[in-house]
């Protein structure tokens, strides 16, 4: 019978010292968790500091895209307008060269002399009385 008691109380032993490692472990366990919250209270306070940083960040970034489309189409427009401008003054000038070069041809052919050419302009710039009008247009 004591033999029994023995090993019980031995038995028991065991157990009392599983126990404790078990409430041990539950007890490191708990701290671990503890810190883990406070962790992630630490993280959700700096998100929420954050969060409004990026909501500011995104309407600029946003504004900056509207100001980058109506950028692009300003300078568009720009250029369209110059490139209009510079084929208006080539046309233009491509016209006197023909003019020029029609006068030339018919210089260089004889059915018309220089002389009759600079006898016609006037000399200050007035036009002559028997002149034709001259139409910038044609």
């Amino acid at each position: 019978m004591t033999s029994a008691a023995e090993s019980i109380t031995e038995s028991l032993r065991r157990s009392r010292q599983l126990m404790v490692q078990e409430v041990e472990r539950s007890a490191n366990t708990l701290s671990t968790f503890d810190e883990s919250t406070s962790v992630l209270r630490k993280a959700e306070g700096e998100y929420q500091g954050h969060r409004s940083l990026l909501m500011c960040t995104r309407g600029l970034l946003s504004t900056m895209q509207r100001q980058d489309v109506l950028d692009r189409i300003i300078l568009t427009i720009g250029f369209l307008i110059f490139s209009l401008a510079v084929l208006f003054v080539v046309s233009r000038r491509i016209g006197l060269l023909t003019l020029q070069r029609k006068l030339a041809d018919a210089i260089r052919s004889g059915s018309v002399s220089a002389g009759d050419i600079l006898g016609k302009v006037p000399q200050d710039g007035a036009a002559p009385t028997n002149a034709p009008p001259v139409y910038d247009e044609l």
